[in-house]
């Protein structure tokens, strides 16, 4: 079975984090979006699409060149170029559309790697192929593209196909070294800048979530995390966060709602705990473009006596917007957070403006960059501060054979605030090794 655009629905993203200092990138980015799909009377596209229709494929494809041609982007017209190349068995010509959707477009990737597994199948290419339809059916979080892709496994290789239901699960272990010059702000929100002390470290982390479904349902989260100090083991911590979630859609938007449980400890002994609720409300407002919502509340209790400080309560919001570009993808942010503690030296109340983006060069690497603006005030102090932090964060992750994943990251902090002992930078430097499974 063939897949085109034209009978496929574009499938919602899951993974994203407005004010008026964000009003004009926001605007721009909408209307650059409007700009692109916009249509002239004669329209190419619409021309291409009737012409489809009619399964008359090479005048589709001229018009859809037509609409490339004339400045029109986004994943539909190099979808339906390469459906229409596929159609009129220009199979080369069909494998470079299919592979720049695969690379260019995240959300297409998968349905764009079926077809190129049915391009190669027409070529005789039958190792890629099965390579191809193993990823998709391993990969995709939709079980008719699951299920298509692990049909075409058994008519190509049997002994690959599987005969059980595929369970959309989603698994990978991190493990990371790296060095810290000042590691005991490495969890701002509850430790006070009294010190500076420098180190390297390990870290780990591992993620289970699924079954993951396009169709309303269940889900399962749970990470666990774990840091290593050489040098000051008292500012060792391991965090575990279990969670429920129930997704569900409401017209245009898809909504995700559920309870979750957090416990961390410190040099060994119980530190925090946290037990709430959370809403995220995700909606695709164009092919390219996509908001997200989210809205957090956490009842805190310190899980020592000695951390009986931290108890209190936090709410988070936050909304972002997500642009994909031809070369990657832009996207940027407010997150909003108010705390309630017992001391008012972890009770702030904090806004955080970020903007990032991510460079796709092709589907084995990717590039990332984010800086963020933090404004903090303590205003339950004897002597109330504000902090304004400034934070970059750059990133390089290489996909590598087997579900494995190299990356590199550098994070650098800058904290101005007029109460000297709180104010400070930071270096952190870490590389990973990742596996997903």
């Amino acid at each position: 079975m063939f897949i085109s655009a034209s009978n496929w629905p574009s499938p919602l993203e899951r993974r994203a984090q407005l004010v008026v200092a964000l009003a004009v990138f926001l605007t721009l980015a909408s209307c650059s979006a409007a700009v692109v799909q916009a249509q002239p009377v004669d329209d190419p596209f619409a021309a291409g699409t009737a012409a489809f229709a009619e399964q008359d494929y090479l005048r589709a494809l001229s018009h859809f060149e037509d609409a490339r041609d004339a400045g029109a982007d986004g994943p539909a017209i190099h979808f339906n170029i390469a459906v229409c190349h596929y159609r009129l068995a220009n199979y080369a010509e069909a494998a470079e559309a299919f592979d720049h959707v695969a690379a260019t477009y995240p959300a297409m990737r998968e349905l764009a790697l079926y077809n190129l597994g049915l391009v190669r199948t027409r070529q005789r290419r039958d190792a890629l192929a099965r390579d191809l339809f193993v990823e998709v059916r391993s990969d995709s979080n939709d079980e008719k593209l699951a299920t298509l892709a692990n049909e075409a496994l058994r008519r190509l290789a049997p002994e690959r196909a599987v005969e059980a239901p595929r369970s959309v699960w989603i698994s990978f272990l991190d493990v990371g070294l790296g060095y810290d010059d000042n590691v005991a702000l490495l969890d701002e929100a509850s430790l006070p800048a009294t010190q500076s002390v420098d180190s390297a470290f390990t870290e780990f982390l591992g993620v289970l979530t699924g079954p993951r479904r396009a169709a309303p349902g269940f889900r399962f989260d749970g990470t666990v995390y774990a840091v290593r100090h050489d040098d000051v083991p008292e500012f060792d911590q391991t965090a575990l966060r279990v969670g429920g979630v129930y997704q569900w859609s409401v017209g245009s938007w898809w909504l995700e709602t559920g309870p979750h449980a957090n416990y961390s400890t410190l040099d060994g002994d119980g530190f925090e705990q946290r037990v709430g609720a959370g809403l995220v409300a995700r909606r695709v407002l164009t092919d390219t473009l996509r908001l997200t919502l989210q809205a957090v509340h956490d009842e805190v209790e310190g899980a020592d006596a000695a951390f009986e400080f931290l108890d209190g309560s936090r709410q988070q919001l936050s909304a972002s917007i997500d642009q994909r570009t031809a070369g990657g993808r832009i996207s940027a942010g407010l997150d909003i957070e108010r705390n309630d503690r017992v001391s008012g030296s972890v009770s702030p109340d904090r806004q955080r403006l970020w903007v990032g983006y991510r460079y796709t060069a092709n589907p084995q690497w990717h590039a990332d960059v984010r800086l963020a603006l933090r404004t903090s005030d303590y205003d339950d102090l004897a002597t109330p501060r504000t902090e304004d932090l400034v934070d970059l964060d750059i990133g390089y992750t290489r996909r590598l054979n087997g579900g494995w994943e190299l990356g590199g990251r550098a994070r650098w902090y800058d904290n101005d605030t007029l109460v000297a002992p709180f104010a400070y930078t930071r270096s952190r430097l870490s590389l990973l090794l990742t596996k997903n499974f």
